[in-house]
């Protein structure tokens, strides 16, 4: 099979991230994608929802969806939650399989500080995500020569351009009752019945 790994913290999940994986499915053909849902990253603040809230809104989901799945690893993986450990741990499941990584071009950028970064692509190969107005010049001035090198090769790496999602998680999070329209149903009343982001403080 021919799987892609969207990892991300989905702090909350939004539609964003559905549109970013909808397009990802359409452009590759993938049998399955799924999302990874991250523990708590070496290189980022901690998450506001814990891991069990934001793996059930993501499992809202993908239960619509035959062709997405969502997976629990990194919750599980004692060792910090690095991509190398996880993808160590998705190869393990996938032996036969075909394995893609989707991340956003802003977070590819940082590649260098990432644990064995070198190693990844023994594992997997990237698609790197990157949206109108941004350009990759931004990107490609920050990444190792090596890393670049595989760009234009396009050796275990590639690019692919998304519609401009002016959407985050932490402005949903900030602005948690304006934000329904950005929002599953279903996902935003687990958030109501949890009163997850303070949604239900006065």
């Amino acid at each position: 099979m021919k799987i892609c790994i969207f990892g991300g913290a989905f702090d909350p999940v939004h539609n964003g991230h559905i549109k970013i994986a909808l397009t990802a499915i359409k452009h590759y053909k993938f049998d399955k994608l799924i999302f990874m849902v991250s523990k708590e990253p070496p290189h980022k603040n901690k998450h506001v929802a814990n891991f069990g809230h934001r793996y059930n809104m993501v499992k809202l989901i993908t239960d619509k969806y035959d062709f997405f799945d969502v997976t629990d690893i990194e919750n599980k993986i004692a060792k910090l939650s690095y991509t190398y450990n996880s993808l160590i741990e998705i190869k393990k499941i996938y032996d036969n399989d075909e394995i893609y990584f989707l991340v956003g071009s802003d977070i590819f950028a940082t590649i260098e500080s990432w644990y064995k970064y070198n190693e990844l692509f023994n594992y997997t190969s990237f698609i790197v995500g990157y949206r109108p107005g941004l350009p990759l010049k931004n990107m490609m001035d920050k990444i190792p020569d090596n890393i670049k090198q595989r760009i234009v090769d396009g050796n275990k790496i590639e690019l692919l351009e998304l519609d401009s999602i002016d959407i985050s998680s932490s402005f949903v999070r900030d602005n948690i009752k304006k934000s329904k329209e950005y929002i599953p149903d279903d996902v935003y009343k687990y958030i109501e019945l949890n009163n997850l982001y303070n949604i239900n403080e006065e």
